[in-house]
């Protein structure tokens, strides 16, 4: 077997992190031929992709699509700890680049998707080899064996009994917190149903080796294969026409993926707020204007100790000869 090359988070000098030294290209200079799907759009396939690399992207979480469209429909089989539960697939996307020894070149154009145990299993499995030929492995196998991280539960694999006899399993999931990759809590034995559960305590050095490397295929079918098997994710769309999207994966790869740019949004807020301050400071200034006025007013009208208003009782009367008259004729 060729020696195979790889790219990141290694000790050797043909070794670039993959993070630092990556650049963006839109098109790489393969051989394809063109598909065409149902609507009559065309797609560069490639029939041969050993002679680059594959770069992970990202973790995403798909639903599995219920047969009534309901989570919660009476005689759901998904109930657990009191409610019932939506099923999701886990999915790792990658972006197929080429390298010239110091960089890797990728293609960000097409997200390709395959299952999560698919795709760890692979590029683990083609790590493994390496390491045991003489591969300088350090940050890989910092972890210890399979008995001691994550490497032990890359499928869906029954973890532990809690308290009541409930039994949970152990499988790769989407970490919210960091994006990377930790292993999961789930309810049930095809690991779809995730719990809050805390994950075991490990390293995770394996994991950050795959989705940190940029990996060279030369000489080997594991990128070949992936590429083959996965969905070619175009737009949100499956391109490729080999595979079927039932489940509307390439859709939810786009949401994933897609970078939202709040900056107008923040500048309405900004426009709001500058309004808002605006109209609550002329409110508070009329009130202050409305205080000084009545009690400029008050103080006019009682200055000299002299009430001017006239009470009801006083209205057309007059005093003569300090006996109070009425100005009413008398007949």
């Amino acid at each position: 077997m060729a020696a195979m090359k790889l790219l990141s988070l290694f000790g050797t000098a043909a070794l670039v992190s993959a993070t630092s030294s990556t650049s963006t290209s839109s098109s790489l200079p393969i051989t394809s031929r063109t598909l065409e799907d149902e609507s009559g759009s065309s797609y560069a396939y490639l029939d041969d992709v050993s002679n680059y690399s594959i770069q992970y992207s990202k973790c995403v979480r798909v639903k599995i699509p219920n047969e009534n469209e309901d989570d919660a429909v009476e005689g759901n089989t998904n109930f657990y700890n009191g409610r019932y539960h939506a099923q999701y697939m886990r999915y790792a996307t990658f972006h197929l680049c080429s390298n010239d020894g110091d960089k890797c070149s990728c293609d960000y154009s097409v997200e390709y998707a395959t299952e999560m145990e698919q795709y760890l299993g692979a590029t683990m499995g083609y790590l493994d080899e390496y390491c045991a030929n003489g591969g300088d492995c350090n940050n890989y196998n910092k972890g210890g064996g399979n008995d001691a991280d994550e490497s032990q539960y890359l499928n869906c694999a029954a973890a532990y009994e809690d308290g009541d006899g409930v039994q949970y399993y152990y499988a790769p999931q989407c970490d919210d917190d960091s994006g990377g990759l930790v292993i999961g809590v789930f309810y049930d034995n095809e690991c779809t149903i995730k719990t809050k559960n805390s994950a075991p305590n490990f390293n995770y050095y394996k994991f950050e080796t795959v989705t940190g490397m940029c990996m060279g295929c030369n000489g080997d079918n594991t990128c070949n294969n992936l590429y083959q098997e996965s969905f070619h994710c175009l737009d949100g769309k499956e391109a490729s026409g080999q595979q079927n999207d039932e489940m509307s994966v390439c859709s939810t790869v786009k949401k994933a993926t897609t970078s939202h740019d709040y900056s107008s949004v923040k500048k309405r807020h900004s426009g709001a707020d500058a309004f808002l301050k605006v109209f609550f400071s002329v409110l508070f200034l009329s009130f202050i204007g409305a205080f000084v006025f009545l009690t400029y007013t008050y103080y006019i009208r009682h200055r000299d100790g002299k009430n001017p208003l006239v009470s009801s009782d006083h209205l057309g009367e007059h005093e003569e000869g300090g006996v109070p008259t009425s100005s009413a004729t008398l007949i």
